[in-house]
Formats: structure tokens, C-alpha cells, sequence
């Protein structure tokens, strides 16, 4: 059974298996307006819960609202920062259906184009000088609780999408998929069709195309409508098991899932105002449009995003970057330029928190809502549970769309935290 979960879903999670929430939603009534809301958020993948949450932190009553977020990997850390900032970057660097195409791109694709491979550089460095600086504390999100040698290794992770290593052959897509298929490879795409119609299709995610689909199982390539590029995604590479400094080891290449694909984060949810029969990538782009237009301008968009228009290459802005070895002087900006306000806090623990117990609360002093995702399925505490309240449980983190054995630990862990939410259905 491991072997079969490390061969189909991997060793790493870039991504999660059911919609992104609005974790303001699953918070119970306050009859206190002025307490403070906490959402402990554990195995968030890339993120989709934080970046939908926070935008739509405007919408009703005000709330102060804290997510703290717990992960295994500096890897995982990494790439929420690097999705939060590419979100919050001063409106007039690009739009939002452009910062769409890229975020999705570099969401999970494993091969890139050149323009938003040299967005990623661009954007690695103003993250690495951020982490290394005293400011770590303000911007995206709140450093301060994680130890230095974990900030360290956040370091090592971005200096490494700066400068990205060959992947060595051995570890590239197509050796994945020979792994794992044996004598099936041949006959791959009749797999990959029979496993979306068999496996995805019957459980809802019937927004996936075979197109689409059979594309991102052949060649690893998502979200990219008019063909991928041939840059390698240095943020889908890791060691095949994680480490604590960030390094990968001598294994590094892709070490995630060749199963079920990143077209579920955004790809589920629709306006009703939107046309009916839309494929996975068509329906991310017009979410996450959405998404970042809503948090932009604080205000949704008055009419849903259309194909009338389409994503563009989104170059980096090169005023003010420094050379390739050259570090910038130190002053009193942010490296990371300015950027647009969160109306939510976002505080990053320790690495490998969900793996601990917790420490004793003091009575009333839980947390009113837990949202646990796939990779601490097999490796949570399961005191982890208990950090909920009466009302705290995983409301729908934890994955339930796969097609693959392994959705049982998933489907054991989310009763663990006192039952389903309303992601079960996925």
C-alpha cells in the first residue's frame, strides 16, 4: 500500500484535493464582535484556503480574524508566500487575469514559459531578501514564530528557485509515470481516461476535461491553454522526503502526484452566471481572476471574468532589481515592494507543528475551527484534534477526490477532528 500511494500521489503535497474555502464561513457565531477569530489551518498544500479567505475578508460584518498555518516542508511555506505575494503586489504591475494565468501556472505545471519562469526569479529574490532582512514580521504574512533556522531554510528553498538545479532524468515525468504504470505505460492514455472517468468524474469533478486532463498525465503541463513552455517549475522539485534545512538531498526532482491533478483547487465552484460546460482550466482562471480582483479593489467583480480577456505573459518588473549576484542595500523599504493590504493576519508555525502534541489551553480557549489537509492524513497527532472547539472541526481540508486506495486515511482523519464538513461530498 505505501508503495502504491509514493508511486500515484507521492511523498509531496503541492496541492490539495478539494475546493478552496472561505474559512470565515466555518466560524461560529461570536456574540463579541471586537474578539478575535483563529483558524488553525494544518497542511494548507499551496495554499487555496488563505488566498480565498483573504479575499473575501470584506465581505459582511468585520471580524479580526488570525490563520495560523502549520506545515511539514519549507517547500510548502515557500510557495504560499510565494502565492500570497504575486496576489498582493501593488495593482499596477499587471492585472488580475494575468496574475491568474501565472499563479496557476506555477501552481502545477511542472514546465513553465520563459516569462513566467523569469516572473518566478524575480520574485523568489524579493522574497529571499525579505526573509533575510528584519522585516520578516510584516508583508505577506508573519514570520516571527518560526526559528531562525527554519527562516534559514525558507532561504535555501528561494536561493534554489533563483538559480534552479537540472532535475536529473531519473526523476523527471516520464520516469514517474513508467514507475508506476509497468506494462500499463504503453496503453497510458487509455488509463488516464479510464481513471477520470472511473475515479474523478463519479465523485464530481466532472468540470475535467479529458483533454485536459490526458495533457497534464502525459506531459505534466496544467493550466496552460496555448501550449506549455519547456522552462522545469523549480517550485514542484524537492527531495523525496522532506528535511528540515530545506536542502533536497541527492533525490531532488518531482516527487508529487501523477494521479489526480491541481485542477480541483479552483476548478469545482462556478457562478451561476457563468456558461455551462467549461473545462477545469477555464473555470480556475475565472475563480482566481475573481478572487484577485475581489482582492485588489475590495470589492467583487461586478461581472463574472470572460474569455474576451485572455491571459497574457506577465514579465517581471526589472526597475530596481538588483544583479544576479548582487544583493540590494540595505534601507527602510520592503524588498518586496508595495503591496496591498490583508484585511486577515496570517502567521506561519513552526515547522512540523501538526506532528507534535499540542500545548494546554486554558478552558474556552480553543480554537473555533481546525482544517486539516492531505499530508498530515498519515502523520497528525491525533491530540491535533482536540485543538477544535465544540464547533471545530476540518471543514472539507482534508482530501476526498482522488483516484487512488488512499483516500481512506483521509476519510479517517477527518472524522477524527469531530466530523465532516461540507467538502465530504467531495
Amino acid at each position: 500500500m505505501a508503495a502504491g500511494v509514493e508511486d500515484g500521489l507521492g511523498t509531496v503535497c503541492w496541492w490539495g484535493l478539494s475546493p478552496a474555502l472561505d474559512l470565515r464561513q466555518h466560524l461560529p457565531p461570536d456574540p463579541d464582535p471586537e474578539a478575535e477569530a483563529a483558524v488553525l489551518l494544518v497542511g494548507a498544500a499551496e495554499g487555496r484556503h488563505l488566498l480565498l479567505t483573504v479575499s473575501r475578508a470584506r465581505r459582511g460584518p468585520p471580524r479580526t480574524t488570525t490563520l495560523f498555518v502549520a506545515e511539514q516542508r519549507p517547500e510548502a511555506v515557500a510557495r504560499q508566500l510565494l502565492f500570497l505575494l504575486l496576489a498582493l503586489e501593488a495593482p499596477g504591475r499587471s492585472g488580475p487575469a494575468a496574475r491568474a494565468a501565472a499563479l496557476l501556472e506555477l501552481l502545477g505545471s511542472v514546465r513553465l514559459r520563459a516569462a513566467t519562469a523569469a516572473l518566478l526569479t524575480g520574485a523568489a529574490g524579493r522574497l529571499r531578501r525579505w526573509i533575510t532582512g528584519d522585516r520578516y514580521r510584516e508583508g505577506p504574512a508573519d514570520l516571527g514564530l518560526m526559528k531562525c533556522r527554519e527562516r534559514d531554510a525558507l532561504e535555501t528553498v528561494l536561493r534554489r528557485w533563483e538559480r534552479p538545479e537540472p532535475v536529473p532524468e531519473s526523476r523527471d515525468w516520464d520516469r514517474r509515470l513508467r514507475r508506476r504504470l509497468g506494462t500499463r505505460y504503453e496503453a497510458r492514455a487509455a488509463v488516464a481516461d479510464w481513471e477520470l472517468r472511473m475515479g474523478l468524474h463519479p465523485r464530481g469533478a466532472t468540470t475535467v476535461s479529458p483533454g485536459e486532463f490526458g495533457l497534464w498525465r502525459e506531459s505534466g503541463v496544467a493550466f496552460v491553454p496555448r501550449g506549455g513552455g519547456d522552462v522545469p517549475n523549480p517550485t514542484l522539485q524537492s527531495g523525496r522526503l522532506p528535511r528540515a534545512d530545506g536542502q533536497p538531498g541527492p533525490d531532488l526532482g518531482y516527487w508529487g502526484d501523477t494521479v489526480t491533478g491541481p485542477f480541483l483547487a479552483f476548478g469545482f465552484a462556478t457562478d451561476q452566471r457563468r456558461s455551462p460546460g467549461k473545462t477545469a482550466t477555464e473555470i480556475s482562471l475565472a475563480n482566481v481572476t475573481a478572487m484577485l480582483h475581489e482582492l485588489l479593489t475590495g470589492t467583487p467583480p461586478e461581472e463574472p471574468p470572460g474569455d474576451r480577456d485572455p491571459p497574457g505573459d506577465w514579465d517581471p518588473p526589472t526597475d530596481g532589481d538588483p544583479p544576479e549576484d548582487q544583493d540590494p542595500p540595505c534601507d527602510d523599504t520592503s524588498p518586496l515592494g508595495p503591496l496591498v493590504s490583508l484585511p486577515v493576519r496570517i502567521r506561519f508555525l513552526p515547522l512540523g507543528s501538526a506532528r507534535r502534541p499540542p500545548p494546554p489551553r486554558p478552558p474556552g480557549g480553543a480554537l473555533p475551527a481546525l482544517a486539516a489537509g492531505l499530508e498530515v492524513a498519515a502523520g497528525a497527532d491525533p491530540r491535533t484534534g482536540a485543538t477544535g472547539g465544540p464547533r471545530g472541526h476540518p471543514p472539507g481540508g482534508a482530501a476526498h477526490v482522488r483516484a487512488h486506495p488512499a483516500a481512506a486515511p483521509a476519510r479517517r482523519f477527518s472524522g477524527a477532528g469531530g466530523g465532516a464538513g461540507p467538502g465530504e461530498r467531495f
